[in-house]
């Protein structure tokens, strides 16, 4: 998995306030992110899903006021994926069990990090190459 922020120029970006009445725009952009990368029907749900959940733990852990970022690029044959947002916390929180389920579940891998005061979970997912699209 490329580090998470060496996102190519090309990466889709899309920033709001933290708060779930938000969570719709950032499933949104990770569906259309997720076509373009010639993603499975099926895949293009997971990574929508698996934004929402990502992007949910970010708001529950984020500062009062304070924007959630999206960030979500294609390289190397996968769907890369970067939310973030800023924290208080000294260390990163760990996923809680059902978070790391649904999102490994969906994703695979899952990384969590403290960068610069933001809160940063970071997966990856690779085309399914055994469904003709």
């Amino acid at each position: 998995m490329p580090h998470m922020f060496d996102a190519p120029t090309t990466a889709v970006e899309v920033g709001f306030p933290a708060d779930t009445a938000n969570m719709s725009i950032a499933r949104t952009v990770a569906a259309a992110v997720a076509a373009r990368a010639d993603l499975t029907i099926d895949q293009i749900e997971d990574v929508r899903l698996a934004v929402d959940e990502a992007v949910a733990y970010v708001i529950t852990h984020a500062n009062e006021d304070t924007r959630v970022r999206c960030r979500m690029w294609v390289a190397d044959g996968s769907l890369h994926a970067v939310v973030s947002g800023p924290t208080s916390a000294a260390a990163p929180p760990d996923l809680a069990p059902f978070s790391l389920t649904v999102l490994t579940a969906l994703v695979g891998e899952v990384d969590t990090d403290l960068h610069d005061g933001d809160l940063v979970i970071h997966w990856s997912l690779a085309r399914d190459h055994s469904v003709n699209a």
